[in-house]
């Protein structure tokens, strides 16, 4: 093993800097693919973490150690695994784009890698042992409906990209985006000819603050990405929004010069910086009429799955999960705008739909008012999850948990833990993040999980959904 010392520090460099750690540099083998997609591979004992590594690689690494792991760079591959494909997408390597991690893996070495990291954390962090999970496929490219950037003011003229995943305080500029909905593609190649152009502005930044002198730009696909397959088709209206800056005054100027440049282009809307004061709900504005764009904008400005192909069929197992408990009433916990909950009611069965999202809220008020009579015996909660099962007044015997990637709050695995509701039967856990799930299942020593599936939501990375049904254990 070689240990290369630190770097020397530059001439004129500041004695206050960080001193880049010692690097030891080892020819390694790389075993699997971990949470987060870098390959893993034991030096002396100890995991090293080596991003863009695949199964069967052997390579020279410099790694740095840390208390229990290393975490390293690969230098060289010496001997390239059977499983390494030339990643299709300029970015990549060329930039070392970090939108997406296992490029340079075939598509049967991702999907494995993506089942055996939902086992491996259930596992580890759970204490829960599960089969290999199955993992339900669809399109590997252009199944985004929702792109983000972010612009960085260089001068009077914007830039937008992606962060390096080796660098996050580096941006390139984004030519094109392989697994983005081709529409989305094509309107931010229209939106970078004017932000070329620099005639028109975009929002005030603050001057004198690097962090300032950055928006984020969002491209979604118009209509309701929620209700099935979209097809993959150059004309799909696209919405904007830009979030950032302290004032807008040629937003109507910069949206007309979009649209000119994109007729796909049908709205754009400006969510400024937040001000500090204690309102959170931020302002956002829209430079046409307000009554043309509204409905495309609550579903642009409210959650949705960037996959809707495979959230669709995600949404049908869940809806066949709970049935399956033959439920009297649900409680369907942070409800989006309300897709699961209306086809419950539809079905007959009565729900509490908790959503702390105000726009998803009142979309899921107005689907269960057009439910029938089990709508009626329906209702909302927009709140927080944790505070509105503290004052829940009904019995619910099913509930359904599809929390964002930081998982339930403590309160709300406590309150299922709680004798008081020995009457739930059933809970129908859809996940974003394997780590937040075995957390919180460990937090449900009383709970046992029946099955676990896998949706192939994010191809080319290291992410995935899942589905966690779990079943009260017998007293």
């Amino acid at each position: 093993m070689k240990r290369r010392p630190p770097r020397k520090a530059a001439r004129g460099t500041s004695s206050t800097r960080t001193p880049r750690l010692p690097e030891s540099v080892q020819t390694l083998a790389i075993e699997r693919i971990a949470a987060g997609g870098d390959g893993v591979a034991r030096a002396d004992g100890m995991a090293v973490f080596v991003p863009r590594t695949a199964p069967g690689d052997v390579a020279q690494v410099a790694y740095v150690s840390h208390a229990r792991h290393g975490r390293g760079r690969v230098l060289q591959i010496l001997t390239p695994s059977a499983h390494r494909v030339e990643p299709p997408c300029v970015h990549y390597e060329r930039d070392r784009c970090g939108g997406c991690q296992l490029q340079h893996l075939d598509a049967d070495t991702q999907q494995q890698a993506r089942r055996q990291i939902v086992q491996d954390t259930l596992r580890r962090i759970g204490r829960r042992e599960i089969l290999l999970p199955s993992l339900d496929t669809g399109d590997a490219w252009g199944y985004r409906s929702r792109l983000t950037l972010t612009l960085r003011r260089s001068g009077n003229r914007w830039m937008g990209g992606l962060h390096a995943h080796d660098d996050p305080s580096r941006v390139f500029a984004l030519e094109t985006c392989l697994i983005a909905h081709p529409a989305l593609v094509s309107a931010w190649g229209s939106i970078r000819s004017v932000l070329r152009q620099g005639v028109v502005s975009l929002p005030t930044v603050g001057e004198g603050r690097a962090a300032a002198d950055s928006l984020r730009l969002s491209l979604r696909l118009e209509g309701d990405a929620n209700e099935g397959d979209a097809p993959v088709t150059n004309e799909r209206g696209v919405q904007v929004v830009i979030e950032g800056g302290s004032g807008w005054p040629q937003q109507a100027e910069w949206t007309e010069a979009v649209q000119r440049a994109d007729d796909r282009v049908r709205g754009v809307w400006w969510t400024p910086a937040p001000t500090g004061s204690s309102d959170t709900d931020t302002r956002r504005d829209h430079t046409g009429p307000v009554a043309d764009y509204l409905p495309q904008a609550r579903e642009a400005l409210a959650f949705a799955q960037v996959n809707a192909g495979i959230a669709s069929r995600l949404r049908e197992r869940v809806f066949t999960a709970v049935q399956q408990f033959s439920p009297k009433r649900v409680l369907d916990g942070y409800a989006g705008t309300g897709l699961l909950s209306e086809r419950l009611a539809r079905a007959g069965v009565p729900v509490v739909a908790v959503e702390a999202d105000a726009a998803g809220a009142e979309s899921a008020v107005a689907r269960l008012a057009q439910a029938g009579d089990a709508g009626s015996r329906s209702r909302v909660v927009c709140d927080l999850m944790e505070r509105a099962v503290a004052s829940l007044d009904v019995a619910t015997d099913v509930v359904v948990l599809n929390p964002p990637r930081r998982g339930v709050h403590a309160d709300v695995t406590s309150w299922l833990e709680a004798p008081a509701q020995r009457h739930v039967r059933g809970v129908v856990y859809v996940s974003c993040d394997p780590a937040t799930l075995a957390r919180d299942l460990a937090r449900l020593p009383s709970w046992r999980v029946e099955r676990v599936e896998c949706f192939d939501m994010f191809p080319q990375t290291a992410h995935v959904e899942t589905v966690c049904v779990l079943h009260r254990e017998s007293a």
